[in-house]
C-alpha cells in the first residue's frame, strides 16, 4: 500500500532507503529551494569538506536517519556567501522549484561506506560516547556532543555529577583521541571545566 506522500500526483515517488540508520552520516540540511529548476541550497554543516558532494551519486534526504529517501545526485556546484560555501544540489527526481520546496528542512544524509576519510581524518559520530580522562588518568565523562562553533568547535562532556562542560577542540587541550581505546585524553587548566 503506497504512503500517502506517495500519491501526490505531480511529484515524483520517492524511493526508500535500504541503508541502515545506523550507517547513515549526516553532511548537511537543506535550507531553501534554488531556481526554478529543482536546485537545493544546502549547507553543508556536518562537513568540514563540502566538495565530499562530488564523490557520492546518491544522498538520502529525511528528518531523522529511520525515515530518509534515496536520491540520484544530478550536480553539485557551490555559491560562495558571507557564511561560507553552499552546495547547490541537483537531485535527478527533483525536477521543479515545487519538488524542492517539498523536501526543504529536511537532512541529507549519506551512507557512511560511500564516505572516504584519509588517514587523519574521523567520523564526527564516532566520537560521540567516547570516555574523556586526563593525562593523569581521572574519568571526567563521556562526550555527549561535538560542537561546531564560531570562534572553535568544542566537545560538550557530559559529567554524571557535575553537569555538562565544554572543551574546545584545540592541540592545547586535547591530548589524544584514540578510537580504539574508546577514550578522548584531555589536558584541563584551571577553570575549564568550573
Amino acid at each position: 500500500m503506497p504512503r500517502p506522500s506517495d500519491s501526490t500526483p505531480d511529484s515524483p515517488s520517492p524511493t526508500y532507503a535500504d541503508v541502515a540508520p545506523e550507517a547513515m552520516v549526516q553532511v548537511g540540511f537543506v535550507f531553501r529551494p534554488h531556481g526554478m529548476e529543482g536546485e537545493l541550497k544546502v549547507n553543508p554543516e556536518h562537513t568540514d569538506d563540502p566538495e565530499r558532494f562530488e564523490e557520492l551519486d546518491t544522498v538520502y534526504l529525511g528528518r531523522s536517519p529511520h525515515a530518509v529517501t534515496r536520491h540520484e545526485i544530478a550536480s553539485v556546484r557551490y555559491q560562495e556567501t558571507k557564511r561560507g560555501t553552499t552546495v547547490i544540489l541537483g537531485l535527478a527526481d527533483v525536477a521543479s522549484r515545487s519538488d524542492a520546496e517539498a523536501v526543504i528542512k529536511q537532512n541529507v544524509f549519506a551512507d557512511e561506506a560511500d564516505l572516504e576519510l584519509a588517514d587523519d581524518e574521523i567520523f564526527i559520530h564516532d566520537l560521540v560516547g567516547l570516555s574523556v580522562v586526563t593525562e593523569a588518568g581521572e574519568t571526567l565523562g563521556t562526550v555527549a556532543n561535538y560542537m561546531e562553533m564560531p570562534a572553535q568547535d568544542v566537545f560538550v562532556v557530559h559529567r554524571p555529577e557535575a553537569g555538562e562542560a565544554m572543551i574546545p577542540a584545540v592541540e592545547d587541550f586535547i591530548v589524544d583521541i584514540d578510537l580504539d581505546g574508546g577514550r578522548l585524553v584531555v589536558r584541563p587548566i584551571e577553570g575549564l571545566l568550573d
